[in-house]
């Protein structure tokens, strides 16, 4: 919920486990006293070799009342951490080992962050799922495919108990191209100073996507497309980024922001003149910039394979052609005809109230591209976390103000 913050990142009611374990404890005891449970104080490394070989150990056989009394001895502190377990009694030969007689509760002596040291014996995950999702009223519980081999484990439980069954669905893992998603890589990133933090937009996690500027709503709309399936897969950014790119078109006005830039003076200019540049292609509002003065900022990339005589138009100003090109400085003058059509159209920024701003631009977990540059004006009446579209570039989300910093999205 804090993630995602919308539908469907709500739900009905939130659980907590750790408040319903007195409940679990007397179902473990119902388990024992219908001889389907287990204590056992064999060594971990004994039991996991017993179950490779299916070879059942001497306390399987126990009295009931001997395991009842040893439940109690693991509740009231009578046992170290890893010295006993309660087991589910099942099938040592079962082909799934997973199913061969495994530990449903352990001895954990750590402080519990809620409760403290009021517990020390914990259920494991299959008891705890599968008891609670039935008890709550879950109909269908979803998982990560690597669960598979434990639904036998908790529909036992739940069978066992007597509990109200439901569908277990399994599902494939996502992973995207080129990026870790595991914590166990993205994890030394972080700690090494590569990575910002679990933020970082270079990185698929939520934090980072959302920082990003996908947003939430691109994020469900995709995996409702992708659909549930047992198969893994592999995406790459850009299909998040065409969905995303649909939801924010229509809404994301469009600034001009110059990135790299370079002086360009205007002969024929007659300043102050005022340019009006769209805010949306499917608005009729317009923008004012004020230019006091005969030159602008324009992008050096811009004038890549451009020559003398070659016509530009400015964006919402004024067509241009082209005088000469220097390494640090362009001469344009206003062209005599002034058509739309036919004419490349870019973005310019005024060289006195144009606005300093740096654009952060993803390449990889471990690199990134920082370009600077000058906006229009109204760049400063960007709000902090608000996505916009830079004409040209992409669609951006401002990520702090002091120094102001984009973060490119994608195109």
């Amino acid at each position: 919920e804090e993630e995602l913050g919308l539908s469907p990142g709500k739900w009905d009611e939130e659980i907590i486990e750790s408040y319903y374990l007195d409940e679990m404890y007397a179902l473990a005891k119902k388990l024992i006293e219908s001889g389907k449970a287990y204590v056992c104080t064999c060594p971990a490394a004994e039991v996991r070799k017993r179950r490779k070989l299916g070879v059942s150990c001497d306390h399987r056989d126990q009295p009931i009342e001997r395991n009842l009394e040893l439940w109690e001895r693991m509740l009231n502190g009578g046992f170290r951490e890893g010295e006993a377990h309660l087991r589910l009694k099942t099938d040592m030969k079962h082909p799934n080992v997973t199913m061969r007689d495994p530990g449903i509760f352990r001895v954990i002596e750590a402080e519990h962050p809620i409760h403290g040291d009021k517990y020390r014996v914990y259920p494991v995950y299959d008891f705890s799922v599968s008891v609670m999702d039935s008890l709550t009223g879950v109909t269908h519980a979803f998982r990560s495919k690597e669960f598979e081999p434990h639904v036998d484990v908790q529909r036992h439980i739940v069978r066992a108990l007597g509990l109200r069954e439901y569908e277990m669905i399994q599902f494939g893992r996502i992973t995207v191209e080129g990026i870790p998603l595991s914590k166990r890589y993205i994890r030394p990133l972080v700690e090494s100073g590569i990575l910002e933090g679990w933020d970082d937009p270079r990185i698929p996690t939520l934090r980072g996507l959302f920082r990003r500027g996908i947003t939430p709503r691109a994020i469900v709309r995709f995996f409702y497309e992708l659909g549930p399936s047992k198969v893994d897969a592999t995406i790459n950014m850009e299909a998040i980024a065409s969905i995303n790119r649909k939801i924010l078109d229509p809404i994301a006005e469009r600034y001009m922001f110059v990135p790299n830039p370079m002086k360009a003076k205007i002969e024929g200019l007659n300043p102050p003149v005022i340019a009006q540049v769209e805010v949306h292609p499917d608005s009729k509002r317009k923008r004012e910039i004020r230019l006091d003065e005969s030159e602008v900022f324009i992008a050096s990339s811009d004038l890549d394979g451009l020559k003398p005589g070659d016509e530009l138009r400015l964006r919402g100003l004024v067509n241009v052609t082209i005088r000469s090109v220097n390494p640090d400085e362009v001469s344009l003058r206003v062209s005599e005809e002034q058509r739309v059509k036919g004419v490349k159209i870019i973005q310019w920024a005024p060289v006195k109230s144009g606005v300093p701003a740096r654009l952060f631009v993803p390449e990889s977990p471990y690199s990134f591209r920082m370009l600077g540059g000058y906006g229009e004006p109204a760049l400063k009446g960007i709000r902090e976390g608000e996505i916009v579209q830079f004409v040209r570039i992409g669609f951006v989300r401002l990520d702090r103000r002091d120094p102001l910093t984009f973060i490119l999205s994608h195109d």
